[in-house]
C-alpha cells in the first residue's frame, strides 16, 4: 500500500534536518512517532531508508532515490490545500454566468466593477443570451447560473429568486418636458409612436395580456427583437420606447430618460436562475450577494 502523507513528512523532515529528535519537534510528535511512521515506510516497501549509528543517521541509496518522489508528492498536496484555501476565501476560481443580454448591457457593468475590485483573482465568464435560453444553459450545466428576466414556470429542478423590479415604463427624449413627468399613463402615451418587443416575447406577452383585460390593444409604430435596437431607435427620435426602467444603461443612452407607466402598473424582474439541486461555489455565492445589494440600490 502506498505511504500516508503523514509518513511521507516524518520520511522528507528526517532527510532535511539529519535528526529524529529535530523532526519529531517540526512535526510536534515524539521521538518514537517518528521512528515508527519511518520503520513502517521501511517494513511496507522492504527497503531500508536510514543507516542509524550512535551519533547520527545516514539516508541510504534507495532513501535518496525515493525523496526526491516524497518532496514533489508533499509539494502537490500543499499546492492543493492552497488552492482549495483560495477557492474557499474567494481568492481563486472560475465562475461561468448565463446573462440577458438587456441585464449584461444595463446592469451587470456595476455589478462586475465591484466584484471585480473585491476579487480580482476570480475569472467570469459571461455568456449573454436571449433570455429565453436561459433555463437550457443553466440545466445543461453551461454555467453556474442565470441572471436575467426569467418566469417561474413550477419547474422543481429550477430555482429561481427575485432580486430586483421596476415598472414598464415610456422611455424618451429628455427634452426639457418628457423628463419632467413623474408617471404617464398608457392613455397617455397611445397617440405616440410606440417602440415595443415582438410578439412572442415574455414583455410582449406581458404588455398585452394586462392591457387587454382593461380592453386595450397595444398598436407599435415599432417591433424590435433586441432592448438595444429599440433604445437606439429612440435615441435618434423614432419614438418612445416601452421597456423595464432598469433596462436603460443611463451611461449609453445620457439623452434618454425612464418614465413609470401607470393604470395600469406592470412590474418585470430581474431574477436569478440556477438548478435546485446543485449550490452555488463560495465565488458565486458572493457574485449573487454583490449583485442583491447593488441591485437592490437601482431598482424600485
Amino acid at each position: 500500500m502506498p505511504p500516508t502523507l503523514r509518513q511521507l513528512e516524518a520520511l522528507v523532515l528526517v532527510y532535511r534536518l539529519g535528526s529524529i529528535t529535530r523532526a519529531a519537534a517540526e512535526l510536534r510528535v515524539t521521538q518514537s512517532a517518528i521512528s515508527l511512521l519511518i520503520r513502517q515506510i521501511e517494513e511496507n516497501f522492504q527497503l531500508k531508508l536510514f543507516d542509524r549509528t550512535t551519533r547520527a543517521l545516514h539516508p541510504t541509496a534507495a532513501c535518496r532515490e525515493a525523496i526526491t518522489a516524497a518532496e514533489r508528492i508533499l509539494a502537490g498536496t500543499q499546492g492543493l490545500s492552497q488552492r482549495m484555501r483560495d477557492l474557499a476565501e474567494i481568492k481563486a476560481g472560475r465562475i461561468s454566468i448565463a446573462v440577458s443580454a438587456g441585464v449584461a448591457s444595463a446592469l451587470l457593468p456595476r455589478v462586475f466593477a465591484t466584484f471585480r475590485s473585491r476579487h480580482p483573482e476570480v475569472r467570469i465568464d459571461l455568456r449573454d443570451v436571449a433570455p429565453d435560453e436561459l433555463l437550457a444553459i443553466v440545466m445543461a450545466g453551461h454555467a453556474e447560473f442565470g441572471l436575467g428576466s426569467v418566469e417561474d414556470d413550477g419547474v422543481p429542478e429550477v430555482r429561481i429568486d427575485a432580486l430586483m423590479q421596476s415598472p414598464l415604463s415610456a422611455i424618451g427624449i429628455k427634452d426639457g418636458r418628457f423628463e419632467k413627468h413623474r408617471r404617464l399613463t398608457w392613455d397617455g402615451i397611445m397617440g405616440s409612436d410606440l417602440i415595443t418587443m415582438r410578439h412572442g416575447t415574455r414583455i410582449r406577452r406581458q404588455i398585452d395580456e394586462a392591457l387587454a383585460q382593461t380592453g386595450r390593444a397595444l398598436k407599435p409604430a415599432w417591433e424590435v427583437s433586441l432592448i438595444t435596437t429599440a433604445l437606439a431607435l429612440t435615441a435618434e427620435g423614432a419614438g418612445i420606447s416601452i421597456l423595464p426602467a432598469h433596462m436603460l444603461p443611463k451611461a449609453q443612452f445620457p439623452t434618454l430618460a425612464a418614465i413609470p407607466l401607470s393604470q395600469p402598473t406592470i412590474h418585470r424582474h430581474v431574477s436569478l436562475l440556477s438548478r435546485a439541486d446543485f449550490g452555488l461555489s463560495p465565488a458565486a455565492q458572493r457574485f449573487v450577494e454583490i449583485a442583491k445589494a447593488v441591485l437592490s440600490r437601482k431598482g424600485g
